[in-house]
């Protein structure tokens, strides 16, 4: 097959679209990728002969939705892709990531919902947005996971002195954090336990302590050895719309850097547990959880051995299959209606 992928550059285009495909050109198929320029509609020209042309969030918004008439009038079968709960987004998000930003965020969903019914093949990570994009007439949607790199699962840590607690985060994650009060929770932690310390990587909670350390966002092929550093690794979410829709990669990379993790059961970590190298922590319990898994050294590595192994078993070469059928059997159903 011939595969088009149309994504901007970051780790959301390169979870969706470009791992798989990359996965795919190691079996044999043909691979192109258009990235989507801000502000620019997109030239199609490079995706000519392709027998599918998969489109991740952003791509839809310069043209009005107009690239996906262009695709399909020159034969080519069509899919979506999509990762977040845009319109569920909870008020005042935009004072953190851009006002802008958000607004067009806003505007390609709705312009995805109206144009799903056209296409056919539409990929989500969530049980939540499949509904949403079927509700919307969307024929033929498909859950699937974000994948990771073998590569992710060839690190080691550096090794430290005490331990660290750590969590790689977007600016929207400050709503859970507000909600959860999760900056107070930490701040009490390092309190009580002097060989801890705090490390957040994007996301600053404003922790006046020491011991916590915020960095700047780091490359995604950066992330896991980043992240293996981390003796715990932290997901905490509110129960609220927007995150119904999220996928449970975070806690896949901590998993591949075999560290010990800790999430709200929202949304699709509700489904990950012990056996993934984790536990669901209700919205009340985070100081006892964290204070429980400091105190066992054990706990953490036997939780840390079982997401290592996990992650291994979930790697987009040993799924890329899942991709593969999905495009086939897309292209199949086009070309019979032909």
């Amino acid at each position: 097959m011939r595969l088009g992928a149309v994504a901007q550059e970051g780790a959301n285009g390169y979870y969706r679209l470009l791992l798989p495909l990359m996965a795919l050109r190691e079996r044999g198929h043909d691979i192109v990728h258009v990235e989507q320029e801000y502000k620019r509609v997109i030239d199609i020209a490079p995706l000519a002969g392709c027998d599918f042309v998969h489109i991740h969030r952003p791509a839809l918004l310069y043209d009005d939705g107009d690239v996906v008439t262009r695709l399909l009038e020159r034969g080519i079968v069509v899919g979506f892709d999509e990762d977040d709960n845009i319109l569920d987004m909870p008020p005042g998000l935009g004072e953190r990531t851009g006002q802008d930003w958000l607004d067009r965020s806003r505007r390609n969903f709705e312009l995805l919902l109206e144009h799903v019914g056209r296409v056919d093949l539409v990929t989500t990570p969530s049980d939540h947005l499949a509904d949403r994009f079927e509700a919307a007439g969307a024929r033929n949607v498909h859950v699937v996971d974000n994948y990771l790199p073998g590569a992710f699962n060839r690190v080691a840590p550096h090794g430290h002195d005490g331990l660290v607690i750590g969590w790689h985060a977007g600016l929207e994650h400050l709503v859970d954090a507000e909600t959860l009060g999760l900056a107070e929770t930490l701040a009490r932690i390092l309190d009580e336990h002097p060989q801890v310390r705090v490390e957040t990587i994007n996301i600053d909670l404003g922790i006046e302590h020491p011991r916590y350390r915020r960095e700047e966002a780091i490359p995604i092929e950066r992330l896991t050895q980043r992240l293996a550093d981390f003796d715990i690794g932290l997901v905490p979410l509110a129960d609220i719309p927007f995150n119904q829709g999220r996928s449970n990669v975070k806690a896949r990379e901590y998993a591949a850097a075999g560290v010990p993790w800790l999430a709200s059961p929202v949304g699709s970590y509700r489904e990950l547990g012990t056996e993934e190298g984790g536990r669901l922590v209700a919205d009340g319990d985070w100081f006892d959880a964290l204070d429980g898994l400091i105190r066992s050294r054990r706990e953490r590595s036997k939780q840390g051995k079982r997401a290592k192994a996990w992650a291994k078993r979930e790697t987009i070469w040993e799924m890329a299959g899942v991709w593969e059928r999905l495009f086939v059997d897309a292209i199949a159903a086009r070309r019979a209606v032909a």
